[in-house]
This record gives C-alpha cells, sequence and structure tokens, in this order.
C-alpha cells in the first residue's frame, strides 16, 4: 500500500516512547528498536522515570497523545505518576514475568496491557495507534477537513496492514516450531518404542 510518511508527519498528534535502561541507551538493542521505528515516527527512549515523566508532562502541554511502553521494574515507578494524564493513551509493560506485575497491575487496568514477547507487543502497538488514527480522523471529518481525515485513514490502514503483515509471519513461525516440536516428538516416540511401527 503506497502510503506518505511526510505528509504523515505533517497530521503528527501521538508520540510513541520507550522506558527501559536495556532500550534508551544508544546502541542497545537497535535492531528491535528499529522495527518498532517502522511504525513510530519516531521511537523516543529514555532510561530513567523521571525524564520520561518530563517528557510526558510536555506532551501534554503541547497537545499530543502518548503512547507509553516501559520495562516492570520501572513501571512500578512510572505508571502511579502518568496513569491519570489524559494525554497517555495506553501503557505497554514489557517484562519477562508478567506473573511478577497481574496483582499490583490490577489497580491499572483500563490503560496497562503486559506483553513477555517483542513481537506481540509491536503488533499491538500497531493496532492501538491504528485505532487512534481511526478516531482522529472521525473528529477531521466531523469538523469539514477531508484532507486531514484522508490522511489519517490512510495512515491507519497501513498500520492495520502492517500489523496483519506481522501477525501472518508470527503465526508462520509458531507453525514452523509446532511442525519441528511434533516431528521431534515422533522421533523420540520412535526411538523409544521401536517394535510399535513394526508390521504385524
Amino acid at each position: 500500500m503506497a502510503f506518505n510518511v511526510t505528509y504523515a508527519d505533517t497530521l503528527h498528534q501521538h508520540v510513541v516512547m520507550w522506558v527501559d535502561p536495556s532500550i534508551g541507551e544508544v546502541g542497545d538493542n537497535e535492531r528491535m528498536k528499529e522495527r518498532f521505528r517502522r511504525v513510530t515516527h519516531p521511537l523516543y527512549t529514555f532510561i530513567d522515570a523521571a525524564s520520561a515523566v518530563k517528557f510526558i508532562e510536555e506532551q501534554r502541554d503541547a497537545g499530543k497523545a502518548v503512547f507509553l511502553i516501559t520495562s516492570g521494574r520501572l513501571a512500578r515507578e512510572l505508571v502511579p505518576q502518568v496513569y491519570d494524564f489524559p494525554c497517555v493513551i495506553t501503557i505497554f509493560i514489557y517484562c519477562a514475568k508478567i506473573k511478577d506485575y497481574i496483582d499490583w497491575a490490577t489497580d491499572y487496568i483500563e490503560k496497562v496491557l503486559m506483553f513477555d514477547f517483542d513481537e506481540e507487543l509491536l503488533i499491538r502497538l500497531t493496532n492501538e495507534i491504528a485505532n487512534y488514527l481511526e478516531e482522529e480522523a472521525k473528529k477531521y471529518e466531523n469538523n469539514g477537513n477531508v484532507k486531514s481525515a484522508s490522511g489519517l485513514l490512510d495512515w491507519a490502514a497501513w498500520l492495520y496492514n502492517d500489523a496483519s503483515t506481522l501477525e501472518q509471519t508470527a503465526c508462520r513461525a509458531i507453525l514452523e516450531n509446532i511442525r519441528k516440536r511434533r516431528q521431534k516428538l515422533n522421533i523420540d516416540h520412535q526411538i523409544a518404542h521401536p517394535n510399535q511401527f513394526n508390521n504385524q
């Protein structure tokens, strides 16, 4: 699908930020960050909660919407400070052990989503941004601004298409892993029970 990134930048009313020491430093996890930058235009990274809160306050004052990704460890400090900000649309917690944060996260359930796999996080982030752009397009449409509404809808469609491609790729990888596991199970079973497959 053709998509005019330059024009999309003129419609930019949201930001995506990632707060995590292992993400925020230049040179760390650059391959992962590049994959996320494909849909974020751009991706703002931070290594501590204090600088992240200041940035969110600046976006609030500028009338921007915020999609926030944070590590589990920093979430406990950061989320209580910014959860009630209307500009914070969705908070994504990316952590190794979701179960360690489930009880704590129940107080923030309306905005918080938790992930332990980066591909699933990227797919959901892409969809959430696309949903937001659709809602923004309605506002422009209601005000008679057809050009901006069309631009936002094109952007949303591009993101939905990208998310669909990511999901298909992820599903293919999962299916291939299942195939390999099934194949290994069959081989292991034949080794353990060789007589079971002999002709009677």
